[in-house]
């Protein structure tokens, strides 16, 4: 009964929250074919006018007739530090809600499903970024967190509790702000964003997964 009542209270991204519009649209292809979308909006600043950013975001799968919906928020403080991370997947009916918050060096998640409820702690700290396999505007983070002599990053996927390191080098020779940077590591691939952090375009050889702004595919 306590995780049903969790996740009725926990469900705002998948309900009205989603409502809002959403600035950046995103097309996600795999092996040349279309298969999912994604808006998302990126903040400069947390709940109630807190300092720091916000990425909002929601995704579907296909794009049409979607079987799999998601919604993310992620809020950092001005030092990148983890403030607020909520990740709802609605599937088959089914929703499933992940939290998570940073405590020093260490990371909780939660997890709540209809009628089961679970934690667990993991190693935290200014180098370890969310991430989600369908959600890829939490992306955003690396490019931030990049140098251009390449810096390590861990990577929690909070959904499947997978764990992968990052070496994100920043390439030297773009304008106005833009940044492009090349991945390393577990996870391999470009990754470019505009001038205010929002993401361009993010490539995955290994997934054989392009992501582009919606026009420019």
């Amino acid at each position: 009964m306590r995780s049903v009542l969790l996740l009725t209270m926990m469900l705002p991204l998948l309900g009205t929250g989603t409502q809002e519009p959403l600035e950046t649209k995103l097309v996600v292809t795999q092996g040349g074919k279309e298969i999912g979308r994604e808006e998302f909006t990126l903040r400069p600043t947390r709940a109630r006018g807190l300092p720091g950013s916000t990425i909002i975001a929601a995704a579907r799968y296909p794009s049409t007739g979607p079987t799999t919906r998601l919604a993310a928020t992620l809020e950092r403080t001005p030092d990148s530090a983890l403030a607020k991370f909520q990740l709802d997947v609605e599937s088959e009916g089914a929703v499933t809600v992940i939290l998570a918050a940073g405590s020093g060096a260490r990371l909780i998640v939660r997890t709540v499903a209809r009628g089961s409820e679970s934690g667990r702690e993991l190693p935290g700290g200014p180098d370890v970024v969310l991430l989600d396999d369908q959600v890829f505007s939490l992306y955003m983070p690396v490019a931030e967190l990049a140098t251009p002599a390449g810096r390590t990053l861990t990577a929690i996927f909070p959904r499947s509790g997978r764990r992968a390191t990052i070496t994100a080098r920043r390439e030297s020779g773009t304008a106005g702000g833009a940044s492009r940077v090349a991945l390393a590591g577990d996870i391999a691939g470009t990754l470019a964003t505009d001038a205010q952090g929002r993401l361009e375009r993010l490539e995955l050889p290994a997934r054989n997964t392009i992501v582009t702004r919606a026009g420019a595919e």
